[in-house]
């Protein structure tokens, strides 16, 4: 595992709970979920559109461009975007993320 520090829990909180960050050159949507931080890969699948539309309740996150949904814990494409609906949804999931909160910061595991 290669941990790299990312951003303070605080920050986190003061962006609503969930974030994009580079991290080596990868853009990671961070979010706080029920069960804890949650990390993926942040650029769509379909468009390569940054995700940014956090649903907590549903622990899933919407890509703004043509509303393709992920969960967060998983990576997985649970909705189509809306532009291909036929699109396969079971190639077209995230790399998921560890992340661990560690002296008030949020950590990646970029291994």
């Amino acid at each position: 595992m290669v941990w790299k520090k990312t951003v303070s829990v605080k920050a986190l909180e003061h962006a609503g709970g969930h974030i994009a960050v580079n991290v080596d050159g990868n853009v990671i949507f961070i979010a706080k979920g029920k069960d804890g931080f949650h990390g993926l890969n942040a650029v769509c699948s379909h468009a390569k559109c940054i995700l940014g539309i956090y649903e907590e309740d549903s622990m899933t996150v919407r890509c703004p461009c043509h509303s393709a949904r992920f969960e967060i814990n998983t990576g997985k494409m649970i909705e189509p975007p809306s532009v291909a609906p036929n699109a396969p949804m079971e190639k077209l999931g995230l790399k998921v993320y560890g992340v661990r909160e560690n002296g008030g910061f949020l950590e990646v595991d970029v291994d």
